[in-house]
């Protein structure tokens, strides 16, 4: 609501600012093209109205769709522009013109942007996706813990170990804790979706379609069984030495506070969060603190949230929406917008305009850097990126709904998981617990009917 009513706000602004430039338009006997975007980041809204400021051949209204993506796939009146999460998989990208004249005739330069995001919005040689922004999870520890640490990133060897180490306990209680998979659900899923787990829409799969009982290939959402369950075990042995009750008895005793406060107080080694997350801390707990990155493969955890913009097929307003794309994508122009947000005062609850790391590297070396400044501490290499993972478009409403319940559920079954993962267990119980799911009539399911 709070995100919602941001953007209420500014739109409000914009559409007095709007006003006065139609005003003027009318009295020259002439109207701008116009786009209308829709998008998840209401902070995009700044960026409309600096648009919308600079030009008189082109004009931008932004629209809010908590779930764009879906909206996308639903409407048979698309906007001139999309810019959002979830837009990878095939039947979005199936909706969507190429945009390989921003390259040729815009000259949007793609090498300005990191390589992995934009291979990934790729279909063969044509580009359909441009990517806009990502975001992706970091481990939080004191500095005083890492002086001379050097590993900019951390695999969960390394994490286990560290973890091991710190963990303690004093006449028989534990004190302190070095990581668990279960802290930051978001963390846990992001890491298992690194890892190749396959959740991907099932290309048989039809609005019309009926899930049939223990016929997984029938059911709307493809995963791999194997690595599934390789990923969920890799997790847990993350706090293996850790018995459930003393964890549980742990987090009740000390979990009344912010993670990162356990972190100052040597509660606990690590914290995981988003990369966002930690930039807006407080500066007196920054200051304190530094963080690292966690990797699956030797490549950052992304979250799921990474936007990308799209042209949809038969949309009006193709040129306007091209322009637009073009001044968004130029790292002169998002320092702007930057500048604006802090003249709006909107710094630093806001990381930048794209509600996290910008697609542009320059960007990112530069603007975040200088109003982030703990940016400088473990800045991202370009090579350290992986492709985004292709969700479904109803990935939000599923994973809230159900995954993160039934990872959480094997992350804390304690004693015995192992084992019982070996005999397949673990991929059983998402396949029976998936289908009662679906046996609810889920809401994304139950509006695609």
């Amino acid at each position: 609501m709070k995100r919602e009513g941001f953007f209420r706000g500014v739109q409000a602004c914009v559409g007095a600012m709007a006003l006065c430039v139609l005003v003027l338009f009318n009295s020259c006997n002439q109207s701008p093209q116009s786009a209308l975007i829709w998008t998840d980041i209401p902070e995009l809204v700044v960026a409309a109205q600096l648009f919308n400021r600079e030009n008189d051949q082109f004009a931008v209204d932004v629209e809010y769709k908590e779930n764009a993506a879906t909206a996308l796939m639903k409407t048979n009146k698309p906007p001139s522009l999309i810019i959002a999460k979830f837009l990878l998989s095939k039947p979005v990208i199936r909706k969507l013109d190429p945009l390989d004249d921003l390259f040729s005739r815009y000259y949007v330069d793609p090498n300005d942007m990191y390589s992995a995001l934009l291979d990934a919005g790729k279909q063969g040689v044509q580009q359909i996706l441009l990517p806009v922004s990502f975001d992706c999870m970091v481990l939080v520890e004191r500095k005083s813990d890492s002086l001379g640490a050097g590993a900019s990133m951390l695999d969960l060897d390394a994490i286990r170990e560290a973890g091991d180490k710190f963990t303690r306990t004093e006449k028989g209680v534990l004190s302190a804790m070095g990581f668990s998979s279960v802290w930051n659900m978001e963390f846990a899923e992001s890491w298992l979706l690194a890892q190749d787990a396959g959740f991907s829409p099932n290309p048989n799969w039809k609005q019309t379609s009926v899930p049939k009982s223990g016929d997984a290939e029938t059911w709307p959402l493809l995963w791999n069984k194997d690595r599934l369950e390789q990923s969920v075990l890799a997790l847990n042995s993350l706090d293996s030495k850790v018995k459930k009750d003393d964890a549980d008895a742990f987090a009740f005793s000390y979990f009344n506070k912010p993670g990162y406060q356990l972190v100052l107080e040597n509660r606990v080694l690590f914290w995981p969060m988003k990369a966002s997350d930690f930039f807006k801390l407080p500066y007196s707990a920054k200051s304190q603190l530094r963080y690292r990155y966690p990797a699956a493969n030797q490549k950052l955890i992304l979250t799921e949230g990474t936007r990308y913009l799209g042209v949809p097929k038969g949309a009006k307003g193709k040129k306007a929406a091209f322009a637009f794309s073009k001044w968004l994508l130029t790292p002169a122009n998002q320092e702007k917008i930057w500048k604006e947000m802090e003249t709006q005062r909107l710094l630093p609850d806001h990381v930048g305009p794209l509600d996290g790391f910008s697609s542009l590297k320059q960007t990112n070396e530069t603007v975040l850097s200088r109003y982030f400044p703990e940016y400088a501490q473990n800045k991202i290499v370009a090579g350290t990126l992986r492709s985004p993972v292709a969700l479904p478009d109803y990935w939000d409403s599923f994973s809230r709904d159900f995954f993160e319940v039934w990872l959480k559920t094997m992350l804390t079954r304690g004693e015995g998981t192992e084992s019982d993962a070996q005999k397949g267990t673990i991929g059983e119980d998402f396949q029976a617990s998936f289908e009662q799911y679906l046996g609810t009539m889920p809401d994304w399911l139950a509006s695609s009917r």
